[in-house]
């Protein structure tokens, strides 16, 4: 922290460290299993060198007696190796102890001050190193998994240079304004969202959208914080502050997710309140029916629920960092478990079935308005808006250098339409149902062709001023290329329960069903948002696990009524990273697909993970109350399960290659 490092390329972009590669490791819950603290490199450094100065000590107290030493020196050197990897432990269970809080290795605390008491000296000093180093070779294998999100959380620029009168300064992120103009040249690193005001570049967006291919952008393209210049300079116009950037919220979302406590921790921490006094129980018997403290101290050893306390949040965070390398953003290990369980998936047309950029085909002039005049009033009661069919009618009117008149915005209904005040008087643009609730007669004509529209698979927009219909436009949607096959293999994994929900009229809405396979009686339409959180309610009363996903422009309430809420984020749409459970970054349906298959990989291996850790446990405990392992060879059983459980988890990559 504080440091600044070049990048390699001498650009003069300055990277700062992840707060997250100073951060100990275990910050989620998973505190390092036996006291130890890795929380900087210096403290792995001396760790480092505790672990092998008990190992020499160690060394020295088992060849003492090929060294002619006596057994009193031989015993000295065993309890200075001892203490050395046993303070540590034994620091954290008597800090737990009296804070109130379980260490879930307090058995290993327990056992190495029990053999110490009886005069296994030698004992306690091989315990405490075998687990020392097993926590050195956990915290290894534990950061690997958490690379991705590392790497993601550290890719931002300290500074960038704004031009200010015709001056070049280097100004630090943070106090980058909307509005400033921002010079970035080849290597640099994009430090706030913008769009280009002179120049044209590629720009790497991998860490957005996990898309390896270069984007090529022009004037007035887009560009976002997080992003890497690659071959031109460029001058951008900042949209937003730094810490309001798409990129910013991401990241923030990233170590969110990786700092909650996984779903099933209130079990664990259950069966540790249990397990434990069960286990000191079990010691007890095994001495009173062996006779043996050292079986009894292997009982203690093997005990330890290290690998079961890791099985979740490994795995979890191990498929969040897939996620986020890949473009989809996982705001809670809850979320994957509950993939899982989804047995239906709800989809919203517009933006998410459909591509979402809509375009006008038709427009119809009543009375005495003609198409300029009813085109210029709509593009003006609609701009600002982020609905699709605003933006076709903007886009319109500019591409046919139609000025749009004066409006002020005085109420805007989401799904429905918007209200504006014009010099003209009061301006309407929306469907028939938000024209009839705001007191305009639509008149038979208009109606009728409305409904031909409809017909010709288009939704039928009308424009009134005061009190007087307009005109009407004809908009229409592309379907998305991936959507039907994306269904198809919904099916094809066990999810037969689809539908979709739209605030188009019904023939726009079952079209669009039709060639998805959606089966019609599954199509809603003419929802507002409202009513898209109350369908989502009524599938859950049903029994149903209901994935929504929605484009998060007016799709918020159900999105955050449904078990899970995938949105498709457009970057510069901010609403759609905060209000969904799941985003993902790339503009391509098929992530859906990956990210429940994601899901279910990550519940199998923490399952997998959860049987593996009591089973091995079981099993060592079995060994050691039959005198078939000694401490030793406990605390090595004990360190194998953690790492098992943690190379389990660090194969979700490997294992999710082919399908994320």
């Amino acid at each position: 922290m504080g440091e600044k490092e070049i990048c390699d390329n001498n650009s003069g972009c300055y990277r700062k460290k992840s707060d997250s590669d100073s951060e100990n490791h275990h910050n989620n819950g998973c505190a390092c299993k036996c006291g130890h603290n890795h929380e900087t490199e210096t403290d792995s450094a001396k760790e480092y060198i505790i672990i092998a100065l008990s190992a020499v000590l160690l060394g020295v107290s088992l060849s003492g007696g090929h060294l002619g030493l006596s057994e009193t020196v031989v015993n000295i050197f065993a309890v200075l190796s001892a203490l050395c990897t046993g303070i540590p432990i034994i620091a954290g269970f008597v800090k737990g102890l009296f804070g109130g809080r379980q260490s879930v290795c307090e058995l290993a605390g327990i056992a190495i001050i029990g053999a110490i008491l009886i005069g296994e000296y030698i004992t306690a000093a091989e315990v405490g190193l075998i687990l020392s180093i097993g926590e050195v070779a956990e915290d290894f294998a534990y950061k690997r998994t958490r690379r991705d999100l590392e790497k993601m959380a550290s890719f931002h620029p300290d500074y960038g240079f704004v031009e200010k009168e015709g001056a070049i300064s280097e100004v630090p992120v943070d106090a980058i304004e909307a509005g400033d103009i921002v010079l970035i040249r080849p290597g640099d690193i994009v430090p706030s969202d913008g769009y280009i005001i002179s120049g044209s570049t590629s720009v790497d967006e991998s860490f957005l959208t996990g898309e390896s291919i270069p984007v090529e952008k022009n004037i007035s393209d887009p560009v976002y914080s997080g992003s890497v210049n690659i071959n031109g300079v460029i001058r951008i116009k900042v949209s937003k502050k730094s810490s309001e950037s798409a990129y910013s919220k991401i990241v923030g979302f990233v170590r969110e997710a990786e700092a909650r406590r996984p779903p099933t921790y209130p079990f664990i921490d259950k069966f540790a309140s249990i397990y434990t006094p069960f286990t000191l129980v079990v010691t007890v018997l095994t001495f009173a029916f062996t006779g043996s403290i050292e079986r009894a101290i292997t009982i203690l050893i093997v005990a330890c629920p290290c690998a079961l306390l890791l099985s979740t949040p490994s795995a979890v965070i191990s498929a969040i960092g897939v996620g986020a390398r890949r473009g989809i953003l996982v705001k809670s290990g809850l979320y994957l478990e509950e993939a899982e369980k989804i047995d239906t998936v709800l989809f919203d047309k517009t933006g998410t079935l459909s591509s979402g950029k809509m375009r006008v085909k038709s427009i119809k002039a009543f009375g005495n308005f003609d198409e300029v005049l009813i085109t210029a009033l709509a593009a003006a009661a609609e701009c600002g808006s982020e609905h699709p069919v605003a933006d076709a009618i903007v886009r319109y009117a500019k591409e046919n250098s139609i000025d749009a008149e004066s409006c002020a915005k005085t109420n805007s209904t989401p799904g429905l339409g918007v209200e504006a005040q014009s010099c003209s008087g009061r301006v309407l643009v929306g469907n028939a149902r938000f024209l009839a609730e705001s007191g305009i007669f639509i008149p038979d004509y208009a109606k009728i062709e409305a409904e031909s529209l409809s017909n010709e698979g288009m939704t039928p927009v009308f424009i009134a001023q005061n009190e007087d219909i307009a005109g009407i436009f004809g908009i229409e949607d592309s379907i998305r290329e991936e959507s039907a096959a994306v269904l198809a293999d919904l099916k094809k994994i066990g999810i037969n329960n689809i539908s979709m929900v739209s605030g188009d009229k019904c023939e726009v809405a079952k079209s669009v069903g039709r060639y998805c396979g959606i089966n019609q009686e599954n199509v809603f339409s003419g929802a507002v948002p409202g009513e898209k959180k109350s369908i989502v309610k009524n599938l859950q009363s049903a029994g149903r696990k209901v994935c929504f996903v929605g484009d998060g422009v007016n799709d918020a309430p159900a999105l955050a009524q449904a078990n899970v809420g995938i949105s498709i984020g457009k970057r510069e749409n901010s609403v759609a990273i905060e209000t969904s459970h799941v985003v993902l970054l790339k503009d391509d349906l098929s992530l859906l697909l990956s990210f429940i298959l994601l899901g279910k990989r990550t519940v199998k291996t923490i399952k997998l993970n959860v049987f593996f850790a009591l089973s091995l446990t079981f099993l060592l405990m079995g060994l050691a109350f039959s005198g078939l392992i000694h401490p030793a060879v406990g605390a090595l059983g004990h360190q194998i399960a953690v790492l098992a459980v943690l190379f389990n988890s660090a194969l979700i990559p490997v294992l999710t290659k082919k399908i994320v």
